[in-house]
Formats: structure tokens, C-alpha cells, sequence
């Protein structure tokens, strides 16, 4: 039987999660104030939490895909690697307002320039060795957790670095354009970077703060109360009802306008990976919750040229078009049919200035797989 694992908040003990037969327990600490909920969907209380699995805010922690098959195969034969055995290994690397026991702040000599700039060959592999059991990161693309000093601030950062293979190639500089339109559509995203190369696409984690305080981030499947299996079930329109329901009231109106813009963006540049971890949202605590900024947009038809969206919008997958998504704004977000209009032609504006910018950078452009990004890209967002 494997020992508890202990659960801190804001560096204060606030329980123990467990495993009795075949479920999963977490238990509050007698003490344990009220402030020092675990998530916003589990309170805290006497009564044990129960799950069948591992609980939902403790499984956003775990790794898919690339980073889950590394870690099962490096380490299968020394520890268990069942959801809680992986999440004990990756314990000691959590770090932010929810920690297990006491974090370790891993160091590193590379900095950020290092990593934009680098010329050297499989510098990716080389973060993955380093920086593998330190990311408690979802997602199936492979992608590292990774401290990098930053020149700019002169301090350590923590940013998420993603790379690509065979099956999407210039994931990163879709990525990177997709982010640049969101920005200039005046959607709040966290600093991003693409190398030189265009190897890599870096972001800079946004659940801390420029001081390294940090803040509580829960995506869409927790506050559902799914599994990340279940990401791309349920709809938009619940994407939205959940938002009303955990956003403070002072953040509601701004947090719905932020998701309307986010969906005109998604569906315009047909992103078919908006899903349910794919958005949540961030928190000081209990009265002080808003959206989180974007992340994560891509065009995935690109790669699967009929793909269609993650979530059921007004009943289907389809990619609606600006009539659709404005009913969709009165509706659904709360707009007027002014506002929502209003919104809808600031992320127009964005499309068009960012397609302007990217065909000057396709001028230049020699690679074949790169221009065919972002021809396809410029189609979009014109």
C-alpha cells in the first residue's frame, strides 16, 4: 500500500490524498482553514472527498501522451505508475498554490536566449532529460516544464517549451501566429516566443505571478467534475455556464466578452483542440476568480484538412459562421447584439492585421512545410 501524499496550499499543510481498494480519498486536516481548499469544487469539509479515479484537480497535474510514455518507460520497473504512483513522482516538482509536501525548485544554467537562439541540434532531447520528471504538465504534445533564466528580468522563469514531429510539422509556428492574432484581438495570453528555428514554441507560465506568488488555475475538466478523457465532451454553451457560475461577480462581464472573442478566434482559425483543458480559469481565492488567458490555439486544419470543432456549439460541430457565433454572444455570454458585434469586428481587425504581418514573413520564407502553414494560416485570416 503506498503511503499518503501530502496536499499544501499556499505553503500550509492542508491534507492527505490516499488510495484504499479502488478509489481515491483526499482528506482535509482537522485545522485545515477555509481558505485552504484544494479547488473550488471541493470545499473544505470533514467528510472525505471520494473518487473512483484520482480526483480531477489532482489528475491535471499528470502528464499525456509524449511525456507519459517517457516517464512509464523510464520508470515502470522502480515505482509504481498507476495515476497516483506518477503523480507521486512528479510531486516534488509541483509548484504553485497547490504543492505536494515540499516542492524542489530545480536550477538551471540555460537561459531563455539559449533556448530561442540556440543552433544546436537536439536541444529539445537534451530539455527532456533535464526537466522530464520536473513537468507536471497535460497535453499530449511533447513538451517540458523548464526554469530558464531570463536576461530581460535577470531571474529564473518557468516556461512551458513545446516541440513537433512528423505527424504535425510546424506545430510551433502555427502556434506562434495563431497566439499573435489572439493578442492583437486584445485577448489576454501570457508571453510566448518562437526559435529562431522554429523548433520550438515557448510560453512563459501563467499561473504565477512577476514575483513568483502563485495563483490557483483549474481547467474546464475539473470544474466539470470529468476525467481528462472526457475533454472533448459536453458544449460550449456549458463552457460558458461554468465560467458564469465560478468567475467572481466583478469578473463575470469581462471573463464571458474574453471567452465570446476566444470562440470567434477558435472558429475563425478553425482550432479543432479547443477542449475542455483548453480553458480555465485563475484565482487569489475564493471571492477573486477570473478566465485564464488563452492558450494553446491552433489550427489544427491544417494537419486533418476536415477536422471540426473539440465541443458542440448551438448543437453541432460545425464552424459557424459570424451570424451564428453573434446569436451565440446574446445568448449565451450575455452580450447585446451591438456588443458582440463590436467584439466580433475587433477580432476581424486582428485577422487581418496579423495576415498582413505573416505575408511579409512568407516572403522571406524558403521551407516548403513553412509555406504551406502559412498559406494556409493567411486563407483563414482572410
Amino acid at each position: 500500500m503506498n503511503p499518503d501524499l501530502s496536499v499544501w496550499v499556499n505553503g500550509c499543510d492542508s491534507g492527505r490524498l490516499f488510495r484504499e481498494e479502488d478509489d481515491c480519498f483526499f482528506r482535509y486536516q482537522s485545522d485545515a482553514a477555509p481558505d485552504s481548499f484544494v479547488s473550488l469544487t471541493m470545499p473544505v469539509r470533514t467528510r472525505d472527498y471520494v473518487h473512483h479515479r484520482l480526483h480531477p484537480i489532482f489528475e491535471m497535474h499528470l502528464p499525456e501522451g509524449y511525456l507519459l510514455s517517457l516517464l512509464k518507460k523510464h520508470f515502470s520497473k522502480l515505482a509504481p505508475t498507476d495515476d497516483l504512483g506518477l503523480l507521486r513522482l512528479l510531486s516534488g516538482s509541483v509548484r504553485g498554490r497547490l504543492q505536494y509536501g515540499h516542492s524542489v525548485s530545480a536550477s538551471s544554467a540555460l537561459s531563455l536566449e539559449d533556448v530561442l537562439h540556440s543552433q544546436t541540434v537536439g536541444l529539445f532531447d537534451e530539455l527532456v532529460s533535464r526537466f522530464a520528471l520536473q513537468s507536471p504538465l497535460s497535453g499530449v504534445q511533447p513538451k517540458v516544464l523548464a526554469r530558464l533564466m531570463n536576461k530581460a528580468t535577470l531571474k529564473l522563469d518557468d516556461f512551458i517549451v513545446k516541440a513537433w514531429g512528423a505527424d504535425y510539422p510546424q506545430l510551433a509556428l502555427n502556434e506562434y501566429w495563431c497566439m499573435r492574432a489572439v493578442e492583437r484581438a486584445g485577448i489576454p495570453v501570457p508571453s510566448f516566443y518562437c526559435s529562431d528555428d522554429a523548433a520550438l514554441f515557448v510560453m512563459r507560465r501563467f499561473d504565477l505571478r512577476d514575483k513568483g506568488e502563485p495563483l490557483g488555475f483549474e481547467d474546464l475538466c475539473v470544474l466539470q467534475a470529468r476525467a481528462r478523457d472526457d475533454k472533448y465532451e459536453g458544449s460550449y454553451e456549458q463552457v460558458a455556464k461554468s465560467i458564469s457560475l465560478f468567475v467572481s461577480p466583478k469578473f463575470k462581464t469581462s471573463s464571458l466578452q474574453q471567452f465570446f472573442k476566444m470562440m470567434v478566434m477558435n472558429t475563425r482559425l478553425q482550432n479543432g483542440d479547443a477542449h475542455l483543458k483548453n480553458f480555465g480559469v485563475l484565482y487569489e481565492d475564493a471571492r477573486h476568480v477570473w478566465l485564464a488567458p488563452a492558450y494553446d490555439v491552433v489550427s489544427t486544419t491544417a494537419y486533418i484538412a476536415n477536422d471540426v470543432s473539440a465541443l458542440t456549439l448551438m448543437g453541432s460541430r460545425k464552424w459557424w459562421p459570424r451570424k451564428h457565433l453573434l446569436r451565440f454572444g446574446v445568448d449565451v455570454c450575455g452580450l447585446s447584439l451591438k456588443q458582440a458585434g463590436e467584439l466580433y469586428d475587433e477580432c476581424v481587425a486582428a485577422l487581418s492585421e496579423t495576415a498582413a504581418e505573416l505575408e511579409k514573413s512568407l516572403s522571406s520564407t524558403v521551407d516548403k512545410e513553412q509555406i504551406r502553414l502559412l498559406e494556409h494560416l493567411l486563407k483563414l485570416m482572410r
